[in-house]
Parts: structure tokens; sequence; C-alpha cells
């Protein structure tokens, strides 16, 4: 039988093999193996798990049971060498349920988010206000995540054929998203104004800081959080409020509404919206349905109108 820490990095080694990135996880599991190796334990039990999720002081009931929930999952992988592992039960450490509510932005609401992001601020490039316009529609028409966008390379974003890839993803995964026409105009617009910014100047991410470098996930965040109360859409001193990333809910939301008031059968669009945004799981798509009100209404209208049908 392999050691607990050799145990552990075969099961991030396999996990991440299946497309699972795990960097708290292996953090987590890292300082388990220390707290085990003090105590000279060499099978995980539920009580020694429990010990050393709730050893740091925290008043967040969650972060002791996400600690104890990384411990279960390698628990489930070790027993299978180690048959006296125990698996901690899943309500060992309470924990709070949280409740998350996308923000959905009206078509005005993103028509005021564009216009705004257009007009240049005070000391910031042409080419940084046209990023950020660029960034904010390509995610609200195809639903990308942030992240996606800001990885993008040069040669990722075909605009010949209006085609982008995306490389390495969320569990590893890459696809091909293709745009509009009006998409690829605007791309090829950002591009050239890119080109004639750099002056010759060799850029290997396609929307570029002020400095020729990658677009950071924090300095976009800031940028929209400021925007967005400038717009009224979030209070001045608000800490939460309307995310970027939201524009990608609202795309999978628009979708849907569409397939529900033009009489299409959202059943059958589902799987290609889910292979589009780059869904794992349909049942990650069906989320978006269940998350918003709106649709939820307009998806027992359709079950009312069927039961309502004579036979």
């Amino acid at each position: 039988m392999t050691s607990l820490r050799e145990g552990i990095a075969e099961y991030l080694e396999l996990r991440r093999s299946l497309g699972f990135r795990l960097k708290k996880d292996e953090l987590y599991l890292g300082d388990f193996a220390d707290f085990m190796e003090r105590r000279h334990a060499t099978h995980v039990t539920a009580k020694l798990a429990v010990q050393w999720a709730r050893q740091p002081a925290s008043t967040d009931m969650n972060y002791h049971a996400g600690r104890l929930r990384a411990v279960r999952s390698f628990a489930r992988y070790r027993m299978l060498s180690d048959p006296q592992t125990e698996i901690p039960a899943t309500d060992l450490l309470p924990r709070r349920r949280i409740t998350f509510q996308p923000h959905i932005f009206s078509q005005e609401d993103i028509e005021r988010i564009l216009a705004a992001s257009w007009r240049q601020r005070r000391g910031a490039q042409r080419i940084t206000h046209l990023g950020r316009y660029t960034i904010y529609g390509l995610i609200g028409v195809t639903g990308m995540r942030v992240g996606e966008v800001l990885k993008l390379d040069l040669d990722d974003v075909d605009l010949d054929q209006g085609v982008i890839t995306i490389r390495n993803s969320k569990f590893g995964k890459s696809r091909l998203v293709p745009v509009h026409e009006t998409t690829r105009t605007a791309l090829s617009y950002y591009r050239e104004q890119r080109d004639a910014f750099l002056a010759g100047r060799v850029a290997r991410p396609f929307f570029i800081s002020q400095i020729d470098g990658r677009i950071t996930h924090s300095a976009l965040d800031r940028s929209f959080r400021r925007l967005t109360r400038k717009l009224g859409l979030r209070g001045v001193s608000d800490s939460t409020g309307p995310r970027l990333h939201d524009l990608r809910h609202t795309m999978a939301v628009e979708v849907l509404r569409r397939c529900y008031t033009t009489g299409a059968d959202p059943e059958r669009r589902l799987p290609a919206l889910s292979t589009y945004l780059g869904h794992t799981q349909l049942a990650y798509t069906y989320w978006y349905l269940h998350q918003n009100p709106g649709l939820m209404t307009e998806a027992v209208a359709r079950l009312q109108h069927r039961w309502e049908a004579p036979a």
C-alpha cells in the first residue's frame, strides 16, 4: 500500500487527467497529510478528518465543511487501496446553503453598458475602451466565460471563417464557437485597431492591455464594477451587484426564452446550447431554466397548454 502522501498525489493526478484542476484541494490535502504525519496516523478516519477540518479558527462554517469535503472525496479513492479508510459522512459538519441568483440584464441595460464602455475614460487609451466594448459584446452574444475571452490568442480567432477556438477551458475542454457576421465584423475592427496600436510590435493575446500584455480578470472586473455604478446598476457602496459573468447567464436565458416565445422546442435546443456554452453536463444548462422565474413561467405555461390540449 502506498503512503498517504503518495496516495494523495496519485488521486490528484487521476482527477486532473479527467479535467479537474483541484488547486484548492491540493493545498487542503497537502496540509491534511502534514496533520496525519504529525500524529503518525496512516489511515484516514472520520474523527481525524473532522479534527483537521476544524483546526483553523473561522466563523465561516462553509470553510470548514469545504475542507472536510476535500478529504471525503480523497477518502473514497483511498478506500480502494486501504480498506481501513473511513469516509466522513456528509453531515458531520454543518454548512450554510448559499442561494445564488444571477443578474439578468435587460436589452436596454446591455445597450447602455456597450454605449458607456465605448466612451473613452479620462487617462485611458483608445485601445483600452475599445477592448472593453468588444469584450462585453462578445460575452453578451456568445456566452463565453470571462476567462475564456481573456485567454484568447491571436491564432484562436479565425476572422475569415468567423470561428473562435477555445482551448483547455474549464475541465480541460476545448471547443469551437462560431460567431455571427456582425460579431465577426466587430472583432475584425478591434483587430485592425489593435494592430495599429502595436505599430509592428508582436503581442500574443488577442485582447491586449495598454502595455501590450494580456488583460487581467481583476482589472476587467474593476472596470465593469465602476461602469455599472456609473450607470446606476449598482449602488455606490454596494459590495455585490451585477457581475461581468452575468452577461453569460443573460445570453443563455435569452436563448431559452426565445425558444418558448417562438414556439421552438427547448428540449431539442438545450444540447446544442450546452455544447456552445462549454458545459460538461446538460444539467448545468438546465440550471439556467431553474434559476430564472420568467423561464419557469414559460415552462409551466407550455406544460399547461399540453395538459389542456384535447386528446
